[in-house]
């Protein structure tokens, strides 16, 4: 149920949408959740799972709300300054098809999903902030949900998600720095390769 939950809360994550201009952070969680579900029930192929659609979808609606570069970056942690040009484009690509292929089953519970907006709790004026909500879906107790964002010159930006009290990002930067450490870049870079050829032939199967 928790890898559900956590699937609800990442497609919201991973999904764009067009807002009013200047949009508070909560107006862009809340029409994130409405075209998600909206896209999944007039898709019947994105609720069954089909990686191509749902490829198809992050690239057309996800990636332009999200800072994936500084998402990834966090992730990596303190050696990210030290990748080369090619190695972080490298490792954005291949954090991206990890991201994808670790969630993208769990994709039809999306549209049973329930997003309360809880009120914000902020300085007037902040750039960088924490949007709480609670995801439910039918028969189920309500888990809380967070997005870290950031405004930018192209709008409100989500960099992580916290479900349950564990965030994304920081999650990964725990099982990442171990192999940096140990391989370097380029050895973190080829373990999430091996990682997604083994998750690709589980989808297949």
């Amino acid at each position: 149920m928790v890898s559900k939950l956590l699937m609800l809360g990442t497609i919201s994550f991973l999904t764009q949408v067009s807002v009013k201009a200047d949009p508070k952070p909560e107006d862009v969680i809340s029409s994130v959740t409405q075209e998600i579900i909206t896209e999944i029930k007039s898709r019947p192929e994105l609720a069954s799972g089909n990686l191509g659609s749902i490829n198809e979808l992050v690239d057309k609606k996800v990636m332009p709300i999200l800072d994936f570069e500084k998402m990834t970056a966090l992730a990596v942690g303190k050696k990210w300054k030290a990748a080369t040009e090619t190695q972080r484009i490298n490792l954005m690509k291949v954090f991206r098809q990890l991201l994808l292929l670790s969630y993208s089953g769990s994709i039809k519970f999306a549209e049973q999903a329930k997003v309360k907006i809880l009120p914000p709790r902020r300085k007037q004026g902040a750039k960088n902030v924490i949007v709480k909500t609670r995801v439910s879906v039918p028969g189920q107790q309500a888990v809380p949900v967070s997005y870290r964002m950031k405004l930018t010159e192209g709008g409100w930006k989500i960099y992580d998600l916290n479900v349950l009290g564990l965030w994304l990002v920081e999650n990964y930067r725990v099982q990442f720095s171990q192999i940096v450490k140990s391989q370097g870049i380029d050895g973190l870079i080829k373990e999430i390769k091996e990682k997604n050829s083994k998750l690709l032939g589980k989808s297949n199967s």
